[in-house]
């Protein structure tokens, strides 16, 4: 029988208290920067949190700051590397399994810097990180992200040929309704990627949350499903009232993978 589709959410340490009891949520997804690169004493508190807790950390995202640049001149392996193995080694503690590569301002291509070389920059740092999260269990999945957040890999189509034509064993990708949507990609791009998409986001139109605007939810996990997707799949929003509100986006996308087809069970 089909598993269920596990639902998270992306939040902040802040909201954890709202998640813990919230009904039908899976998981938390988590943001690098803001809560596992925390001072060490705020770390383990964070993680304090998740000790016999009913959330699982499952996945993690907001990877790098806009400051740790992967391509262009300002470029440093050795620093992403430093970064990443405490990111990483923090993340395998809250038990995550999938680390989202967005980090749209860290892997823009400055104005005049050559794109094949950046390109070729972004090849090494994903291997550099990959190599570390797959030592620890962690699955990196490269988040394409829309143009007015990066000019590297802006379609799920364009990341996943990148994923192929260099080889890259073992990296996976995330696929984001919100993205797809606003570079105008059509859906259809799920099932030629679909060994490869590894996690999700959703969000309705606007990128408010689901239940608050109309959304395309159904359609996208369908399509999901239909390439015999595996993965979870996170609310990734902008919110008026978070407590407020989210009750209602986690139920919105619960119902709407049960319209597309997924187990309820």
């Amino acid at each position: 029988m089909e598993s269920p589709l596990s639902i998270g959410c992306c939040a902040g340490e802040a909201d954890l208290a709202v998640l813990q009891r919230l009904p039908g949520l899976d998981f938390v997804e988590l943001p690098v920067t803001r809560a596992l690169m925390s001072d060490a004493a705020a770390f383990e508190q964070l993680a304090g949190r998740f000790v016999g807790g009913r959330l699982a950390a499952r996945a993690a995202n907001v990877f790098l700051p806009a400051e740790l640049r992967v391509v262009g001149p300002e470029a440093s392996l050795d620093r992403l590397s430093e970064y990443t193995v405490t990111a990483l080694d923090r993340a395998r503690r809250l038990g995550v399994e999938v680390l989202v590569f967005g980090s749209g301002r860290s892997r823009s291509v400055p104005a005049g810097f050559a794109h094949e070389r950046a390109l070729d920059q972004f090849e090494s740092a994903v291997r550099a990180v990959h190599e570390e999260a797959s030592a620890r269990g962690v699955t990196l999945a490269i988040e394409p992200l829309h143009a007015e957040e990066t000019n590297l890999l802006t379609s799920v189509a364009e990341a996943a040929a990148f994923i192929r034509d260099r080889d890259l064993a073992g990296v996976r990708l995330t696929a984001d309704l919100w993205h797809m949507r606003c570079a105008d990609e059509d859906l259809s791009a799920l099932a030629g990627a679909s060994d490869l998409v590894a996690h999700a986001h959703v969000a309705a139109a606007e990128r408010w949350a689901p239940g608050q605007a109309p959304d395309e939810i159904v359609d996208f996990l369908g399509h999901l499903r239909a390439a015999g997707y595996g993965g979870g799949c996170s609310i990734e929003c902008r919110w008026t009232d978070f407590a407020a509100e989210v009750g209602g986006a986690v139920a919105r996308v619960r119902a709407a993978a049960a319209a597309a087809g997924w187990s309820t069970a």
